[in-house]
């Protein structure tokens, strides 16, 4: 897998790491510009790549809503400055959603 992608002009740098017991399954730093993804299965995920995938596409979403200087803007913004339902809404659906539009030839 590619360690690094282009967020709107920016570049981010992807990191598998064991998260153990964090509590968490990726986060992404905008001050560094570095998203890290589990790499540890500690709950015993039977899909676990699904899940990595799913948390990737998640912490993508983090960064562009960062790049486009929204990372300050939604409630749950106490904490980490955005809806983490919206995010993850959009990270569980875009395949779907980017399916259809390839079908459609519209993107």
């Amino acid at each position: 897998m590619k360690d690094k992608v282009n967020i709107l002009g920016t570049e981010y740098e992807i990191e598998f790491k064991e998260l153990e017991d964090a509590g968490i399954d990726g986060y992404c730093d905008y001050s560094s510009k570095h998203i890290v993804i589990r790499s540890d299965n500690v709950n015993k995920i039977e899909n676990f790549e699904w899940l990595q995938n799913k948390q990737l596409r998640h912490e993508i979403i983090h960064a562009f809503m960062s790049e486009s200087g929204l990372q300050a803007n939604w409630q749950h913004e106490t904490q980490f400055g955005h809806e983490e339902t919206v995010v993850d809404w959009f990270a569980i659906q875009s395949p779907k959603i980017f399916s259809t539009y390839k079908e459609l030839d519209i993107l």
